[in-house]
């Protein structure tokens, strides 16, 4: 068994997909038979550091450690200057972690999708793996140093990040290419396939700005789409109410909001689909180029048709020859995505059950491996 530190300024229960799969891949590190501990800061009104809250949450019933941080800075309060809020704020909790605390001490090895905490036990020392899921300065400068600690490690999304950030060559043993996976234990279910339904899943907004729902809801009142069924699973809750309000102006009939929903009943929902959506605005460069979006696998596992935004990261997917790709902002091209979909085939799910998360955290622990770092046996 070993004792692993999760280490993350992120916040816990949310919305957002890099909480769930931060959850994700805890849940199976608990199943494997490792010690797992999760240290994030307290930062929003609605986190909580009761295991029985977030267990209801993600559903699962694994137990870990949670260990939620006192956050006494801006990030969070106030709505102004929110880059650099965050960045300073950061910073500052991170250094306090990592130079003032103690409880991370006890730790065989550490996760972190931080850069800042990546960089504070880089120099301490200690082998610790940095999950890398976008291009920025700021990162390719702090991960540059931080690798110069051979029992430094990097998880890249995608093979696109790990070339953006030219870890290659001498430190080709500190990374690995791993994409986002799905939750087995929630696809091995038989739900009978609704004709013609069609589900997009996920947090409705990215970074605060749309991912084009609303074009997909203006196409979905064309007349050739009459006979197809839109489901749209995710909040926030306020954005939610924004866009039934244009449904309504649509007058469309075929498009339904469920809110979120926890995870037994999104799997559920897409299990019943025949059709799921990879939509995604075209004003960020990782959307563009560097995603590996957790819905596309939950997509695969449920059996679904996908159709997807014409995206350089989206063409690099695994199947993705089996992917309808539309124009972004195309209301003709999308709508001939939809109706094309009767013309392909789903891998088999021998296919496509490497991408677990459980074969994820076997990787992950592969990478620790490499430093003479020995995980329990599988």
């Amino acid at each position: 068994m070993s004792r692993i530190h999760y280490i993350t300024y992120q916040n816990f229960p949310a919305e957002t997909g890099n909480s769930l799969q931060s959850i994700s891949n805890i849940i199976e590190m608990v199943r494997i038979g490792n010690d797992v501990t999760l240290t994030f800061p307290n930062r929003a009104k609605d986190s909580t550091k009761e295991i029985s809250v977030l267990q209801e949450y993600y559903n699962f019933s694994e137990n870990f450690k949670v260990n939620r941080v006192s956050h006494p800075l801006p990030f969070g309060k106030f709505n102004f200057l929110l880059k650099f809020s965050f960045h300073m704020s950061h910073f500052l909790w991170s250094l306090g972690v990592i130079v003032l605390g103690t409880n991370w001490k006890n730790a065989d090895y550490f996760i972190t999708r931080s850069d800042w905490i990546f960089y504070f036990l880089s120099k301490r020392k200690q082998t610790v793996i940095f999950e890398c899921h976008g291009e920025s300065k700021l990162r390719q400068l702090l991960l540059k140093k931080s690798l110069k600690n051979p029992s430094s490690k990097v998880v890249f999304l995608t093979k696109s990040l790990q070339n953006f950030y030219e870890v290659d060559g001498n430190n080709e043993k500190q990374s690995v290419v791993l994409g986002s996976g799905y939750r087995e234990d929630l696809f091995n279910k038989n739900v009978k396939k609704i004709k013609n339904q069609v589900v997009f899943v996920g947090n409705l907004l990215r970074f605060g700005t749309s991912r084009d729902i609303e074009f997909i809801i203006e196409t979905f009142a064309d007349e050739r789409l009459k006979n197809y069924n839109l489901k749209i699973v995710g909040g926030p809750s306020k954005y939610v109410s924004t866009l039934k309000s244009k449904v309504a102006e649509l007058g469309s009939k075929n498009i339904e909001f469920t809110g979120r929903l926890n995870q037994n009943k999104t799997a559920e929902m897409l299990l019943s689909s025949e059709i799921g959506i990879l939509t995604n605005s075209s004003d960020n460069i990782n959307s563009i180029k560097h995603t590996s979006p957790l819905k596309y696998f939950e997509y695969l596992a449920s059996g679904l048709k996908i159709v997807a935004v014409n995206f350089e990261s989206h063409k690099l997917l695994p199947f993705g020859e089996n992917i309808v790709f539309f124009e972004s902002l195309n209301k003709e091209s999308f709508i001939f995505s939809i109706l094309s979909t009767k013309e392909r085939n789903v891998p088999p799910p021998s296919n496509y059950r490497i991408y677990s998360y459980r074969n994820r955290v076997e990787k992950i622990l592969n990478l620790a491996r490499l430093e003479g770092l020995e995980p329990p046996t599988l």
